[in-house]
């Protein structure tokens, strides 16, 4: 008995530590293959579909749908990215056009706002008389904005890395993707039994709810900052709002756009479309995003929309872009335990 009991323990410690040691060297891709295993689950229907009209072979087709999935974000993402940098150009030309006159005019127009306008316009007047001043204002900054600039440049070289590690295994989870679902449904019911079904069900749902509602999102978010580019008399509402789109697919997408905008709007002396457009940024565009996201999740998943709310809105704050679907699942897979479990009592 002693002999099998140690064993057993043996075996049990083994396990442990394959699975540790296997976690520790995959460790640095779990975003990634997290990523291509959200992207092959919600397009697999559009797999079969490409895989039916290459009559079965599943390598080409998987080639395909990689392909389409890049073309999907390559393409609007290089087209915006050459627009942008045509404003960008013509921005830089009308800013040298304000300095000569733009500080004194702002500095005149924010003087006549309450409370802080007199402070800013004496700031702003200040460094005008003063080039000295200015030169050390301008040195005592540089360092935030090379750190800053140093710090982006780090994040997008990591995004870049990870996405094209995500679309090498996207590429693998279309081709093996009918032997690897039923092996990690077959492991789940091993283990947890044949209630896990429910689990299964609800973590599909869960993730078709995320993956439609963040497009749907990146949708409305696109059309609101529009109108509202728009409205204040803004140049490029369409750019804008395309961008708009595109970055909405991160989770401050948003805010990189309105609120540069408002402050050219501001710089330009046009303080009420700059206040406007700021608050419509805030109060509206960046609010539908939980919004949206919260309604599809209460009718797919049956969460309820407060809950997806927190689940949303907590899964970014701790796990990053990757927790919009870590989040909500995370509050289905309790529910959906919460529910057994009541329901047997």
């Amino acid at each position: 008995m002693t002999g099998r009991f140690e064993q057993r323990w043996a075996q049990i410690a083994g396990i442990a530590l394959i699975v540790a040691t296997s976690f520790i060297v995959l460790r640095p891709f779990i975003v990634p293959i997290a990523w291509a295993a959200i992207l092959a689950y919600a397009s697999w229907p559009l797999h079969v579909r490409i895989e039916q009209l290459f009559r079965g072979r599943t390598g080409v087709s998987a080639l395909a749908m990689t392909i389409l999935m890049v073309m999907l974000v390559m393409v609007p993402a290089v087209l915006i990215s050459a627009a942008l940098v045509f404003e960008l150009q013509s921005a830089l030309e009308e800013l040298r056009a304000w300095l000569p006159g733009g500080p004194a005019s702002l500095a005149a127009t924010l003087r006549d706002i309450p409370l802080i306008g007199a402070r800013a316009a004496d700031r702003i007047e200040g460094l005008m008389a003063d080039p000295t001043q200015m030169q050390q204002w301008v040195l005592a900054r540089t360092g935030l904005v090379v750190g800053f600039v140093a710090s982006t440049a780090g994040d997008l070289g990591r995004l870049a890395l990870d996405a094209i590690l995500a679309l090498l295994t996207l590429f693998f989870f279309y081709r093996h993707g009918r032997e690897l679902a039923p092996q990690i449904h077959g492991a789940a019911r091993r283990l947890a039994g044949g209630g896990v079904d429910t689990v299964v069900d609800t973590l599909a749902d869960t993730v078709r709810a995320v993956t439609y509602g963040t497009l749907s999102t990146a949708l409305t978010q696109a059309v609101l900052l529009t109108f509202g580019v728009w409205i204040v008399g803004l140049g490029s509402p369409v750019l804008l709002g395309a961008i708009t789109g595109l970055l909405a697919l991160t989770p401050i997408g948003p805010p990189l756009v309105y609120i540069p905008a408002s402050v050219w709007l501001l710089l330009h002396g046009r303080i009420v479309a700059g206040l406007v457009l700021l608050g419509w940024g805030i109060l509206v565009v960046s609010m539908v995003d939980n919004v949206i996201k919260s309604w599809f999740l209460s009718g797919a998943a049956r969460i309820p929309f407060l809950l997806g709310f927190f689940g949303v809105l907590g899964g970014l704050l701790a796990f990053g872009p990757i927790g919009l679907f870590v989040g909500p699942v995370a509050i289905a897979l309790l529910l959906t335990l919460w529910r057994d479990w009541t329901a047997l009592r």
